[in-house]
């Protein structure tokens, strides 16, 4: 996995944080596992970078089968105003866990605070996120939310 296309500039972060990405990189999540827990540990409730460090713990040890990590993904979450990572890394760990329509959800919330971060762009991008109804008291496969949809959906225009 090439994160230097995906996540933001990583060079003002703990070193055993930076060691924990280039492990992940490389798919070694053992060794990512227990840098991303050392950056956590080491990291005061009040550091701006705490969530970021825990919700990468949380993800790894998604990766690693321990499902409990998302646990850690969504704390990491609640209080995030400005991080775009931290939802990124809810989303892929929600998608991992099979879970798309929470996956969703974080890629939404990630991008309300973070609209250029590449990754939610990319993961959004991929999995198609769904335009709202027209008409959203009536369900989506009724005929007039279907023919208002087709009538509004931006088709390149042949030439």
């Amino acid at each position: 996995m090439d994160v230097s296309s995906i996540y933001r500039d990583y060079t003002v972060m703990r070193p055993e944080f930076r060691d924990g990405i280039d492990y992940l990189a490389e798919g070694n999540y053992d060794d990512a596992l227990y840098a991303f827990a050392q950056a956590n540990l080491h990291t005061s409730n009040d550091d701006v970078y705490k969530n970021k460090y825990r919700s990468f713990y949380g993800l790894t040890l998604i990766y690693s089968g321990h499902p409990r990590g998302i646990k850690l993904c969504h704390l990491s979450a609640e209080d995030e105003t400005n991080d775009g990572d931290v939802f990124y890394n809810l989303a892929r760990g929600e998608l991992e866990l099979g879970n798309r329509f929470v996956a969703i959800q974080a890629l939404k919330h990630g991008l309300d605070i973070d609209s250029t971060h590449p990754g939610l762009i990319h993961m959004r991008q991929r999995i198609g996120v769904r335009r709202k109804v027209a008409f959203p008291f009536l369900r989506r496969n009724n005929l007039l939310n279907k023919f208002i949809g087709k009538l509004t959906y931006n088709r390149p225009h042949a030439i």
